[in-house]
């Protein structure tokens, strides 16, 4: 206090003691003023040092049983899912279980030391009752939770020996008393809370019933003295309580801008230091909240992200198609990391480049020794541990910073690689945090890739012929039928060459099936080599071949056929220590529309002509007589020409 205020108090001093019942009332109205104060300041003093901490401990408690359940069901899970393969136990969930399980009963044993605190500090019975029926309810949750720990951790037991069935069935069994009790103990938070608000209100409305009952009494006080109450009450008390007041309304909306002063010596200052303990832990909660919010909405969108993955990848056609839809998927569930996806040859000496996302390198072709993920065969994290190794397909500049190597696994076959680094102005740490998110990404598509393969195989046994390997008569007559409808669109010529091995039962008969599936063999070799482009040869039964010729004339064919009958000609096959006889064929030659406008009128066309050929001598090409009987005497010249040039026999029915 400053010499002049001293001075003034004593000449205020004076003039008061003509009126000492005047002084009497201010002096009253002081003392119950400063009664209000202190018993406002023992209400907050009980919000800040009981109901605040004991919602804290709770939300603690809730939050960590609730991540204790998800730990739970992932082991579960992960049980259930890698029991066939015998995968190493995710020993980091079950490293992170025992902790939870550990800060839980600790939680619990603070839990129970605050409320029995709140008991002491409780200013009316209700308070008191209320807070021994928490400390009643967080003792039987606690005891549950004891029992829940036995159980969890003989499932836990059960789960690492491969027996998640009896796992699930141990769990389940104080599954439903345990989800029970964490919802009877979301309830007690909310009611925690809600004592809090209302002790909080009550501590404003006392605050007001102060001021009013000052305001009364210094009333009766002469006008002097009524004039010096108001004016040290509202400088000394009415003013910080209002600034009191206001604060807690605006906290009480969620206004953490509210401030009091805590540099004072007295009432007001130790209710500025109890606002301030309650809006820091009121934050400190909030901002739990908040945390604990992002992270389960960061959670969901990762599955959902998981599952639209597996879904599109399922409903793939082709690997081409499957590696775009991983591009766009991992761009959005990995932003921060830079990657590539390689996959084995049919050969499996090499792995091919399949796709890349973020701007991550991408090599046409890499060694499988030239990863350390795929010769230790498990994840590779380099610059993780003290001593590290790069693998000889990452960069010079990806040798500075830590990247991911993970096998993509399938069915218990190594299907190939997905190669991560970190983003462009992503850190180490952010970086890997993606580790497990991109682990199960890779399995995501180590099942679709082997899926699309499988699928794929499947198909091309269903339209090959195991033999020749060409195209098989269903598939053909599918091909032929698109072509026509196609050719009818755009007005393109479409061309059929039908083909016979001539004598081919001599071969059976003289050197055996197997001599005879040599010779068939030959022809399905030469009539693959041979065609270019678009067409397609097919082996439609026994020794009969065709091929279909798109956008190719009624000469072209000629032409094509020809040349197959020349090549097919000049091959030796060597069966045991001797050659075969030579290879001859036969083939008749239809197009479209000139010899038919269905499929099945094509073919016949192109049958006939054969017939023609084989009636002919054999070894020749026969041009089919045209359904309106039109003259094909120009290209019976070119087909003469050529049998003048090569020696050969062709001939046209036409």
């Amino acid at each position: 206090m400053s010499k002049s205020s001293a001075v003034r108090y004593t000449i205020t001093g004076k003039l008061l003691t003509i009126v000492a019942v005047c002084i009497s009332f201010v002096v009253a109205a002081s003392g119950v003023g400063i009664y209000q104060i202190r018993k406002i300041g023992q209400e907050i003093e009980f919000i800040a040092e009981a109901e605040v901490p004991l919602t804290e401990a709770i939300g603690h408690v809730t939050a960590h049983r609730l991540e204790q359940a998800l730990l739970i069901e992932r082991l579960l899970r992960q049980g259930f899912f890698k029991a066939a393969e015998s995968p190493d136990f995710d020993t980091e969930s079950e490293t992170r279980l025992l902790l939870l399980t550990g800060m839980i009963t600790e939680e619990f044993v603070e839990a129970e030391e605050v409320a029995r605190q709140g008991i002491q500090l409780a200013n009316t019975q209700a308070e008191t009752v209320e807070f021994k029926n928490i400390l009643q309810t967080l003792q039987k949750i606690a005891l549950e939770n004891h029992d829940f720990t036995k159980v969890t951790t003989q499932a836990l037991t059960q789960i690492k020996i491969g027996n998640p069935y009896k796992a699930a069935q141990q769990l389940s069994e104080v599954n439903e008393n345990h989800s029970a009790l964490n919802r009877e103990l979301e309830e007690l938070l909310f009611r925690v809370q809600t004592l809090a608000e209302t002790a909080a209100k009550m501590a404003s409305q006392h605050e007001q019933d102060a001021i009013r009952f000052t305001v009364l009494i210094s009333l009766g006080a002469a006008v002097f003295s009524v004039f010096l109450a108001v004016w040290l009450g509202r400088r000394a008390i009415a003013l910080p309580l209002i600034d009191v007041c206001n604060s807690l309304y605006r906290l009480s909306r969620n206004d953490f801008d509210a401030d009091l002063p805590t540099d004072r010596n007295d009432e007001i200052g130790d209710i500025g230091r109890a606002f301030g303990n309650f809006k820091k832990h009121l934050m400190h909660v909030q901002e739990q909240e908040r945390l604990e919010q992002d992270r389960q909405a960061a959670l969901t969108r990762e599955i959902r992200l998981l599952s639209e993955l597996n879904e599109w990848l399922q409903s793939s056609s082709s690997l081409d198609e499957l590696f775009g839809m991983v591009s766009q998927f991992m761009t959005r569930l990995l932003p921060e990391c830079s990657g590539a996806v390689y996959v084995y040859s049919n050969s499996r000496d090499v792995l091919d480049g399949a796709c890349a996302w973020n701007g991550g390198h991408i090599e046409s072709h890499i060694r499988p020794n030239s990863c350390w993920g795929l010769r230790r065969g498990r994840t590779y994290v380099y610059g993780e541990g003290e001593v590290s190794f790069a693998c000889d397909h990452v960069t010079r500049e990806e040798e500075g910073s830590v990247y991911l190597c993970l096998p993509i696994l399938a069915h218990g076959e190594t299907v190939g690689l997905m190669h991560l680094t970190p983003a462009s102005d992503t850190t180490n740490e952010v970086f890997l945090k993606n580790r497990k998110l991109a682990q199960m990404a890779a399995e995501q598509v180590s099942l679709a890739i082997a899926n699309t393969r499988m699928r794929d195989e499947l198909h091309n046994q269903s339209v090959r012929d195991p033999l020749t390997g060409l195209y098989n008569r269903r598939h053909f007559v599918d091909l032929l039928r698109s072509n026509l409808e196609r050719s009818r669109h755009n007005g393109q010529p479409v061309s059929l060459v039908s083909i016979d091995v001539d004598h081919f039962k001599k071969f059976n008969d003289n050197h055996g099936h197997d001599a005879g599936d040599m010779v068939l063999r030959e022809v399905g070799d030469v009539l693959e080599q041979t065609c270019q482009g678009d067409q397609v040869p097919c082996r439609l039964g026994g020794e009969e071949f065709m091929v279909l010729l798109p956008s190719s004339s009624i000469g072209m064919a000629a032409e094509v056929a020809e040349t197959l009958r020349k090549a097919i000609e000049n091959v030796t096959v060597r069966y045991g220590e001797k050659n075969l006889p030579t290879i001859t064929i036969s083939c008749g030659v239809a197009g479209y529309p000139t010899h038919g406008r269905l499929p099945q009128d094509l073919m016949k066309s192109a049958d006939d002509a054969l017939y023609q050929s084989k009636d002919g001598g054999r070894n020749r090409v026969t041009v089919a007589a045209s359904e309106s009987g039109e003259d094909l005497t120009d290209l019976v010249e070119m087909l003469d020409d050529a049998k003048e040039d090569g020696s050969e026999q062709v001939d046209d029915a036409a």
